[in-house]
């Protein structure tokens, strides 16, 4: 399968479809008028790729800090030698047949146990079963299709038992009991809300802040937020060097330079505003469409959806917690280093926005902002550990996939499907 299109489509278009054909499909089953079947099944298909587009923009906004830190910090340890985006191609029919038959596993388990729910985030779905083959694989002693059934039983239970651990959690914050998150945050999230809970207060909220009235600008997500970047560009830049950072991103002209980094600033609010654009519309729709389904097929079931559907309810907890889990992840990254951690690690600044960004955005709900600060601090220093504990299991696999966007429940699934492998000799 070629490589280029499991990248770059299939991560993209399954969810797409998937969801589109589970709003037409639950719409038909609540019997809706033709108009309101196509209009929902619509504005859900162009919710997830408003999303997408949105997540797009943040990723090549922040993604560049990566670039910088490096200049900073001369990293330690052996680069990963295994080539993640060649196993994909080797293991892409694999792969995709993994997500399929996990996502069946998951229906019939849905229905079947008490754990009622179904993962609908297709593209965690696909590079969730990227690192359950990769784990499997990783010691080349199982033949693929023992691959791939063992591991769409695996991939199936752990899309019904994730959603399950972090669905209390969703419930208290908003509220209802209509979505829960699927998506690699769960761990992370999790503890995040549990820290909340044991060292924070609830009652005093990051998003009840009483800011004077000279300061209230702050409270719009897309002014502070764009504010935020900006001071980390400008932080990171002085720190890598001026000259280095108007080299690499504005030909060397330095005057360019701020000027860039003023349009990364407003480009990372806008992304996030867009994106909150998009999970009102998909909420909108597949929620109520999900009813047809969870009333005729899976009876009870409730929807696993992307973690950006947490962000409109705690946006002061996310704009506080993305930096502080993000400056928290570098300084550990360098103490693994230091401390001659063997393998090359690097900066995980997708992960620390959207992993460890519902963790405080849960964590404001069970411990207020002092929760957030505490729950961000946490999460930022797990990110490194669970990334260097994981990347041994994928040496010779999905290891550079883990080293830029892990950290997360990818780790964690590599280390206990990877640690099974090998207790049972694969």
């Amino acid at each position: 399968m070629a490589v280029g299109i499991i990248i770059n489509l299939v991560p993209r278009l399954l969810p797409v479809l998937m969801l589109g054909f589970v709003a037409l499909v639950g719409l038909m089953l609540l019997k809706k008028r033709f108009y309101d079947v196509i209009t929902g099944t619509i504005k859900t298909m162009a919710g997830v790729l408003i999303i997408f587009t949105a997540v797009d923009v943040i990723v090549s906004v922040i993604s560049p800090i990566s670039v910088l830190f490096g200049k900073i910090y001369a990293h330690e340890g052996s680069p990963v030698a295994a080539d993640w985006v060649g196993f994909l191609g080797s293991y892409g029919v694999e792969i995709v047949l993994v997500m399929v038959f996990g996502f069946l596993v998951n229906l019939v388990l849905a229905r079947v146990t008490r754990l009622k729910y179904v993962f609908l985030t297709g593209h965690i779905m696909f590079w969730n079963a990227f690192i359950v083959v990769g784990a499997l694989a990783d010691g080349g002693q199982l033949a693929r299709l023992s691959i791939i059934i063992l591991g769409s039983l695996i991939h199936g239970l752990f899309s019904t038992v994730l959603p399950a651990i972090i669905a209390p959690f969703i419930f208290k914050l908003t509220g209802r009991k209509d979505f829960t998150i699927g998506h690699t945050t769960t761990v992370l999230a999790v503890i995040g809300a549990l820290v909340g809970q044991w060292f924070g207060n609830p009652k005093k909220s990051s998003e009840d802040l009483k800011l004077s009235e000279g300061w209230k600008w702050f409270k719009s997500m897309t002014v502070s937020t764009s504010l935020i970047m900006f001071l980390l560009y400008l932080v990171m830049g002085f720190t890598a060097g001026v000259n280095f950072a108007a080299e690499t991103y504005t030909g060397g002209v330095v005057w360019l330079w701020f000027l860039w980094i003023v349009m990364q600033g407003v480009l990372f609010g806008a992304g996030l505003s867009i994106l909150l654009a998009g999970v009102r519309m998909m909420l909108a729709e597949i929620v109520p469409a999900f009813r047809g389904v969870a009333r005729k097929i899976v009876p009870d079931a409730i929807p696993a959806l992307d973690c950006p559907m947490v962000f409109p309810f705690g946006q002061n907890a996310l704009a506080i917690g993305f930096p502080i889990a993000m400056i928290t992840s570098l300084i550990t990254l360098i103490i693994f280093g230091l401390a001659g951690y063997p393998y090359l690690l690097l900066p995980l600044v997708v992960a620390a926005f959207f992993d460890v960004g519902p963790g405080a955005v849960l964590a404001n709900a069970t411990g207020g902002i002092r929760g957030v600060v505490i729950a961000s601090i946490v999460g930022g220093v797990l990110l490194i550990v669970f990334q260097a504990i994981s990347v041994p299991f994928a040496l010779n696999t999905t290891a550079g996939f883990i080293n830029a966007f892990g950290g997360n429940d990818f780790s964690i699934i590599a280390v206990v499907v990877g640690g099974l492998a090998r207790l049972l000799g694969f």
